[in-house]
């Protein structure tokens, strides 16, 4: 025989405290206990009799109003059909109590009932006020009772209803839970490769589909997961181990259906916020393999979009960095991972050549010279710019780019390596691996920041070569000089080092002392006319005179300075191997009209417009010297066959000013058909498009994925500890830092509340 089930309703009045797992009110005017039988046969007439019962036989008349408040949480609900008794009797609380019911006890006089909180409504939308109004002549009568006999009244009261087998969970066909999946998509048996992974993918879904998941137990060997709604009934349950054999984790019991509410997690207190471990999960899903994530603000409106969790601003910024370090590695794995690293860098590069400094198995240097940049150097103007900046990472540390300028005016890389500052010994170290990649050739200019550590390393290393300052750190250098005007300053020093003739210097120069003495007097005495002038400059730097290339270079990598060691490399590498690949398009489909590249091609041809209206005479037909006058009746000698001119243009950007054009032309309407002159042959091999290609002819290839390294077993013995470090409080520094004398931009962003414009215009006197 089937054992029957039952319900117990308590019938009280008042407020209410706990006494072991029923719910007793302290200001009682009835506590009546009974035990339910089939709930559709108890409607509300049926109740109301069976209370007015127990109320006559304790002598107290008068019409009844039933109520029950679930928790102290929640608004009281009143019972006035036979649906809000259904309710009544199948509601209970997240502990399974079931409530309390209330039993008001009204008179038949004429007075008004006074609601204390007229905004209740009943379970069907009954608005409580005017359920009172239609009664109008009721009295709520509250009869205290003694505390010490409650508990023996309300078992002396209590009658039963016939007893039934067992409650149905649902009433006329209607489902009382509704069964989901819980979007996991595990299956029995399947392995993760560990129990964070897992667990992410848990609580990716669980956020996502709204219900709360609580970790039963958690060890090395074993994950138990089970719904939070357990409680209510809720079967959902995820039981993982560990294999034996291996690391993996194995699914070995999986209870995927859920039959809880959301409406509770939704209202539940205890809601987790996104944590860094589940932001780096969407980020996964968003930007797979991707070193490059929005910023923190919109990682948050993503967030908030996929999952329906809110998250701070410092989780997202920690999520972002938590994803960039499970795509590469955490910086640890980086240096551990380096020697591997490198060795499938130079094994998909051919000819790239790496080097790594340790200090007692501690990394110190790295040095990274790809393949072809080392063959395509041979194609460009002999001046390499070399600059440093801060690594933004715990660890520290100075990225150094060497770079030069490809024949169409584009940054070309060379080099880069990470030293840990700019010193003399760091400095030096590097130059030496950069002479193994690039020797010491005639006419070698380095152009680099006045860092008297730079300077000092290409004496030693390159003896021979030259070493000239960046003219625009100099100048900035100089506003620190100028009492007055600064920007002037500034911009005048410029002047006077792009002078090409010494006349034009002198000429310029003279204003620059007349103004600024005392900025004059510190160029002359500290630094070396042949450091900074154009036409003081004894050897071919071209129309390069400023560090902008490895300036330009560390605004491109700004996010990837960020970066851990390993996901740093993999950015340059990519960046390269983008810009490379560009560079040979645009080389390809340049002009077959054109001989040089388009930078040049542009300059020619805005001048050729100009040579044609000057007057050219023949000096020496032999020896194709000529005599150009310029619209201001200024006389300029022209060499063609030295490709040299008195204004110095042609000699020191290596193709032809106006002058040599109009000689060109007036040699080519001489010798007619006979004439072998162009003026692309009077420019010099670093401008055609030939060795333009011939510089990127090779192609970068990034490092492929650790899952398929095949990597020796002598290398991967090969491990570097991280260097140490001294923490601190803070982020670290974004912005670059200043050179000195240098003039920040300031902000242009208006203060709230203040009218700019009516605060800056001058004060009329007149006004009162």
């Amino acid at each position: 025989m089937k054992k029957k089930s039952h319900t117990n309703v308590h019938f009280d009045y008042g407020g209410y405290y706990s006494e072991g797992n029923e719910w007793i009110y302290k200001n009682s005017l009835y506590a009546i206990s009974f035990k339910t039988a089939c709930l559709e046969k108890i409607t509300y007439s049926v109740l109301l009799d069976k209370i007015t019962t127990k109320v006559g036989q304790n002598g107290v008349p008068g019409n009844l109003r039933l109520s029950y408040n679930l928790s102290k949480a929640r608004r009281e609900t009143y019972i006035v059909d036979d649906e809000d008794v259904y309710i009544f009797l199948t509601e209970c609380d997240e502990e399974g109590r079931i409530p309390v019911l209330h039993v008001e006890l009204l008179s038949d006089n004429n007075q008004r009932v006074e609601v204390l909180v007229p905004e209740r409504r009943s379970s069907v939308g009954v608005n409580y006020v005017e359920l009172v109004n239609v009664n109008e002549g009721m009295e709520v009568v509250a009869v205290e009772r003694s505390m010490d006999n409650h508990l023996d009244e309300d078992v002396d009261g209590m009658f039963d209803f016939d007893d039934i087998p067992a409650i149905p969970n649902r009433v006329k066909g209607t489902p009382k839970n509704i069964e989901w999946e819980d979007g996991t998509g595990i299956e029995l048996y399947q392995e993760f490769c560990s129990k964070e992974a897992l667990w992410e993918l848990v609580n990716k879904a669980a956020k996502q589909l709204v219900y709360g998941v609580l970790t039963i137990k958690s060890d090395p060997l074993r994950l138990m997961l089970r719904c939070k709604q357990y409680s209510q009934g809720c079967k959902w349950y995820l039981r993982v181990a560990r294999t034996k054999q291996s690391d993996y984790w194995s699914v070995r019991v999986h209870r995927k259906i859920h039959t809880c509410s959301r409406s509770v997690e939704s209202t539940s207190n205890s809601v987790q916020r996104g944590t860094p471990r589940l932001i780096a999960a969407v980020l996964h899903a968003d930007f797979p393999g991707n070193l490059q994530t929005p910023n923190p603000k919109s990682i948050m409106s993503i967030v908030t979009g996929r999952l329906g969790v809110h998250c701070s601003y410092s989780t997202a910024l920690r999520g972002k960095m938590q994803h960039v370090s499970e795509v590469r590695g955490g910086p640890e794995k980086s240096y551990k991972m380096l020697f591997s690293y490198l060795y499938m860098l130079e094994k998909v590069n051919r000819g790239t050549v790496t080097s790594v400094e340790l200090e007692e198995k501690k990394f110190k240097y790295l040095f990274i010279a790809l393949g072809a940049s080392i063959e395509g150097f041979r194609a460009m103007r002999k001046v390499i710019i070399v600059d440093a900046t801060h690594l933004k990472t715990v660890y520290g540390g100075m990225l150094v780019i060497a770079t030069a300028q490809d024949p169409n005016h584009h940054h070309y890389p060379l080099a880069f390596g990470v030293i840990d500052a700019e010193k003399d010994d760091s400095w030096i170290w590097f130059f030496q691996k950069l002479k193994t990649v690039y020797p010491e050739v005639p006419d070698l200019v380095f152009i680099s920041d006045r860092h008297q550590s730079i300077k000092k390393a290409v004496m030693t290393v390159y003896p021979n070569a030259h070493h000239v300052h960046c003219i625009w750190h100099l100048s900035q250098n100089l506003r620190l000089r100028a009492k007055t005007d600064k920007d002037g300053a500034a911009k005048k020093f410029l002047e006077c080092a792009h002078a090409y003739t010494e006349s034009e210097f002198n000429r310029e120069y003279g204003i620059f002392r007349s103004r600024w003495s005392n900025a004059a007097d510190y160029l002359d005495r500290a630094v070396g006319r042949e450091q900074w002038s154009r036409y003081h400059f004894q050897g071919d730097k071209y129309n390069i005179d400023t560090s902008n290339a490895a300036e330009s270079m560390n605004a491109v990598f700004k996010k990837a300075r960020k970066y851990h060691l390993l996901p740093m490399i993999d950015a340059m590498v990519e960046k390269f191997s983008e810009w490379f690949n560009n560079h040979r398009q645009d080389s390809g489909n340049a002009s077959s009209t054109s001989q040089v590249v388009p930078f040049v091609e542009n300059i020619l041809h805005a001048r050729c417009l100009v040579a044609a209206k000057l007057k050219v005479v023949e000096l020496n037909s032999y020896r194709q010297e000529y005599n150009v006058i310029d619209g201001m009746s200024v006389s300029f000698l022209v060499d063609l066959k030295m490709k040299t001119c008195s204004c110095k243009t042609f000699d020191i950007d290596k193709y032809p000013c106006v002058h040599a054009i109009a000689a060109a032309r007036f040699l080519a309407r001489k010798e007619g058909r006979n004439a072998d002159v162009s003026i692309y042959g009077l420019c010099s091999v670093f401008y055609l498009i030939d060795t333009w290609a011939l510089a990127y002819y090779r192609t970068l290839f990034v490092v492929p994925h650790e899952s398929e390294w095949n990597i020796p077993e002598s290398v991967k013995e090969l491990e570097a500890e991280p260097p140490d470090y001294t923490p601190k409080k803070g982020r670290n520094q974004d912005k670059r830092f200043p050179s000195v004398g240098e003039k920040r931009r300031k902000s242009n962003k208006a203060v709230p509340g203040i009218n700019l414009e009516r605060w800056l215009q001058p004060e009329d006197p007149e006004a009162s």
